[in-house]
């Protein structure tokens, strides 16, 4: 009973501790702590945290983590893995929603900061088609395919028939690289024209590929990568390097 009593007393200290200084004083372990103590009643969950940590070799690769394979750490049931796997995506749901409350995206900075958004903590590659209506309104951000850490791969013609499916005008194709640099590699570029090629066959604009590696992102617009001489952007805010406040500007349906 004393033991159940001392457990009791440190949990009421840690969230005590973050109602008064919030997390940041927190180390990672009883970040993990104090989040543990939320899915599993009772028990001292500091070992576990520690475990955790150990086990994966930081908090960002816990929070990271799937399910499954919090699981396999021993102390880790269903609740604790379901609690500590939600919390990146509902951390991405947030961004997203704070950044495009009337799912409108009307310069590059807001372009820009949406998709590294879906990419939040994502160690994995993934493909997004973001699906716009001729007045730039954001319709969806559609998961085109998730791959492995260094590469993902799926049929072009899969982004049109979702596209058409959705009733685009226009679109940004998004994808990361969890471990490495923005810059496209050959198949990126390769791949980003073939799909150019097949949405102008059917009237559908691409405006822009963002490459996302954690907080940098690399436009092909912004390079020039995409060659379009009837840019869908304001001539007179063009955006350079140094001009991140470029405005789009609505393109009527071909």
């Amino acid at each position: 009973m004393a033991q159940k009593e001392t457990h009791a007393g440190h949990r009421a200290r840690l969230r005590e501790r973050y109602a008064r200084e919030g997390m940041g004083g927190f180390a990672p372990h009883e970040v993990l702590e104090f989040l543990l103590t939320f899915a599993i009643p009772r028990i001292d969950v500091n070992p576990l945290a520690h475990r955790l940590i150990d086990h994966f070799g930081s908090l960002s690769a816990v929070l990271e983590a799937p399910a499954e394979e919090l699981k396999q750490v021993e102390g880790i049931g269903e609740k604790a893995a379901a609690l500590l796997s939600a919390l990146l995506p509902i951390l991405r749901a947030y961004e997203q929603d704070k950044l495009s409350p009337h799912r409108r995206l009307t310069t590059y900075n807001d372009l820009a900061a949406f998709c590294r958004s879906l990419f939040l903590g994502e160690c994995h590659e993934k493909f997004y088609a973001l699906c716009f209506n001729a007045r730039l309104d954001l319709l969806s951000a559609a998961l085109i395919a998730e791959g492995t850490p260094t590469e993902v791969s799926f049929l072009p013609r899969k982004i049109m028939q979702e596209l058409i499916r959705r009733n685009a005008a226009g679109a940004v194709l998004a994808h990361n690289h969890p471990s490495g640099s923005p810059l496209p590699s050959a198949e990126d570029i390769t791949l980003t024209r073939e799909i150019q090629g097949l949405l102008e066959g059917v009237g559908i604009r691409l405006y822009d590929h963002v490459i996302v590696a954690g907080q940098q992102e690399y436009s092909f617009f912004a390079h020039h990568d995409l060659g379009a001489e009837d840019d869908p952007f304001s001539r007179e805010n063009a955006l350079a390097a140094d001009r991140p406040q470029r405005t789009l500007k609505p393109v009527s349906k071909r």
